[in-house]
């Protein structure tokens, strides 16, 4: 009976630490969503030093976040991740019309990175 209730308490302590990933996760994903959409609103109103320090700004927080990412993250998708980064970056500082595609990838990806870690039950089984 001990090892069944050891067993029951290492399952609820792993189903709250995957609430509380997910949590922190959407978390950050979002505010990083929302700077990069700050930035594309400041590039679509021709503001481009600002939409390119506020797109600095994202992947810094992004490439601050490391420590967690590298353990939580598949790495594929931080290379994912950061490969929009720069291709976004890379438009705007050209002023390239190519920017909007590369800002909707971004944020796309970005998005994408809490559902794929989402529990459904298509994930488990």
């Amino acid at each position: 009976m001990k090892r069944e209730m050891a067993a029951a308490a290492l399952l609820l302590a792993l189903f709250g630490a995957s609430f509380l990933n997910l949590r922190y996760l959407r978390g950050f994903t979002g505010e990083l969503a929302g700077t990069v959409e700050s930035s594309r609103a400041a590039f679509e109103d021709a503001d481009y030093g600002r939409a390119e320090a506020l797109l600095r700004g994202a992947l810094s927080s992004w490439e601050g976040a490391e420590g967690y990412t590298h353990i939580f993250i598949r790495h594929s998708e931080i290379d994912a991740t950061a490969d929009a980064f720069c291709a976004a970056l890379g438009s705007v500082a050209a002023r390239d019309a190519s920017a909007a595609g590369d800002y909707e990838a971004l944020i796309y990806r970005l998005r994408g990175l809490y559902g794929m870690e989402r529990l459904t039950p298509g994930s488990i089984f």
